[in-house]
């Protein structure tokens, strides 16, 4: 258990391998823990200078919750860009999904 817990630490401080503008989820658990982990707007502004970009493989569509988030944002895939707000479920399609804030 403890190496588990050590290694979902080391994997969220690799999600912020920022791409100098934004942060990067590529893998499952990357996609995982998502935007969770931020506290609040400003500290996401700050570390990803406001957007995340999940990356996925297929070009398929997924379901995104917004169940254990603390702030809106607006999503945009292959189709739209709508708010998403807290304990929100929404329908996503497209290889790149982006989770932004206006800043």
């Amino acid at each position: 258990m403890f190496k588990l817990v050590i290694s979902i630490l080391i994997l969220q401080n690799l999600l912020i391998a920022i791409n100098k503008e934004y942060c990067i989820a590529k893998t499952n658990i990357e996609r995982v823990i998502g935007l969770t982990k931020f506290n609040n707007k400003k500290e996401f502004i700050k570390k990803c200078n406001g957007k995340m970009i999940f990356i996925y493989k297929d070009n398929k569509c997924r379901f995104f919750t917004m169940k254990n988030m603390k702030f809106d944002i607006f999503i945009k895939d292959r189709n739209n860009t709508s708010l998403f707000k807290i304990n929100e479920r929404k329908k996503v399609c497209g290889k790149e999904i982006i989770e932004y804030v206006n800043k």
